[in-house]
């Protein structure tokens, strides 16, 4: 029987590798078929790794198909020298920051391959979208669509069409790869990296902030979101002026904060949270973003990136590393997501008390519904809203650990059943392998 691997789209954003790489992980659990998830990637020929990569090849910004064809035949190109094995599975996660382009990109993309693939006849190719939106795709024969991500057309329309039904799969939150083995992982590492660095003096006030957090009795960390390309999320200062005054109340009542920045959080918020928490012993602010380079990196389309007034203090907090894992691995601890973010799946998934924090944060209902949706979907039953939980705690002494949400329901092992089984069911199974020169 030959094996059943699987290749991704490249992408810079970090949620979408989560997604792609939680995919991969589901279907070699399933298959039995190991592959390097790393290297799993359609990648320009000067891009060695997925982590190099600045921007994903996108239908919309270019001037003709053709083109785009063009490019995305030269990843597979350099994909498929390096494999030995043919991918039978092709995986792209969708992006809603390219708004009305999200679908039409994506169906480019898996009709290129599909192309490549019928004119270099290396056979059959399984297409799958990840938490998308329900377009009327032609090329994509799987299509992940979360609840939340569902207007009542779409439903409509999946009720209706065989078609779409046929390639739906309707799940309730996002495809992922995290887990609580995972976050008990990173706790460990966290450990380790405090040990390492306790006397180092350049990071020792923030070293000091972990142990105090670590030995605290009840935790909060905030998992923050940020702006996309278009107007319809604005996430500034006031905002995050809200989330720091509700954490310095809890502090007064005695528990200890971390706050963890995401790509997509601006720097003047990054700057604005990093600076007002810096004497505040029981308040630590962990960059997580990228820091930026050189100058190309210095620029306004560059706003992944950090350049802000931080940059060498951030380079030298870099040695502590992504502690925003590690630091949900303590009992008592709540995790609190900004409900631009698809985030709060991944911890209620994983049973770690979850709240959504949704008042100050401005998202066009119109444009994305589905944060709004989401919100709807997981609170109360997944998750607690942040507002009425600073309210419970500081009135009612109630403590993430009184919590007793439901865990969402992963699907991940769903997502990798229906791959198999669409290609069990067309008798694709049983593929020739073949070696490419």
């Amino acid at each position: 029987m030959d094996k059943i691997i699987a290749f991704a789209l490249g992408t810079q954003a970090a949620g979408e590798i989560n997604q792609i790489k939680g995919a991969f992980g589901a279907i070699q659990e399933l298959t039995g078929d190991s592959f390097d998830v790393d290297d799993a990637f359609l990648l320009p020929a000067d891009v060695k790794s997925v982590d190099d990569l600045r921007r994903k090849m996108l239908f919309s910004e270019y001037s003709s198909y053709n083109k785009f064809k063009a490019d995305i035949y030269g990843c597979l190109d350099t994909y498929m020298k390096k494999s030995k094995i043919i991918p039978r599975i092709f995986v792209v996660a969708y992006s809603q920051a390219e708004n009305e382009y999200a679908g039409s990109n994506v169906d480019a993309v898996c009709r290129a391959v599909k192309e490549y693939y019928d004119e270099n006849k290396l056979g059959f190719i399984l297409t799958s979208v990840l938490t998308s939106k329900l377009h009327k795709y032609k090329y994509v024969d799987l299509v992940n669509a979360p609840k939340h991500l569902l207007t009542l057309n779409s439903r409509i329309r999946y009720l209706q069409h065989k078609s779409i039904k046929k390639r739906a799969l309707i799940t309730v939150g996002t495809i992922n790869n995290f887990s609580l083995q995972k976050v008990k992982q990173k706790k460990e590492d966290l450990m380790n990296m405090i040990k390492k660095y306790s006397r180092n003096a350049e990071l020792k006030p923030a070293v000091q902030k972990l142990k105090d957090f670590c030995k605290a009795e009840k935790r909060v960390v905030f998992c923050l979101g940020g702006r996309v390309n278009g107007s319809e999320v604005i996430f500034d200062v006031n905002y995050a002026g809200k989330l720091l005054s509700d954490a310095e109340k809890l502090t007064r009542i005695g528990y200890n904060v971390v706050f963890c920045n995401g790509p997509r959080t601006p720097n003047d918020v990054t700057d604005y949270l990093y600076e007002k928490t810096l004497n505040n012993s029981k308040i630590l602010f962990q960059n997580c973003k990228k820091i930026a380079e050189d100058d190309s990196e210095r620029t306004i389309s560059s706003w992944r990136i950090y350049s802000g007034r931080n940059e060498e203090k951030f380079k030298v907090l870099e040695k502590m590393g992504n502690i925003y894992p590690g630091v949900l691995g303590f009992e008592n601890t709540l995790v609190v997501h900004t409900f631009d973010s698809y985030s709060s799946c991944e911890t209620a998934g994983a049973a770690i008390p979850t709240a959504i924090s949704s008042q100050g944060l401005y998202i066009d209902p119109n444009v994305r519904y589905d944060c709004h949706n989401l919100q709807k979907l997981l609170c109360p039953k997944y998750a607690i809203d942040w507002d009425d939980f600073v309210n419970m705690a500081c009135n009612m002494k109630i403590e993430p650990k009184d919590l007793n949400p439901l865990v969402l329901s992963s699907p991940l092992r769903v997502f990798a059943e229906t791959c198999l089984n669409r290609i069990i069911s067309m008798g694709k199974r049983k593929i020739t392998k073949k070696k490419i020169n």
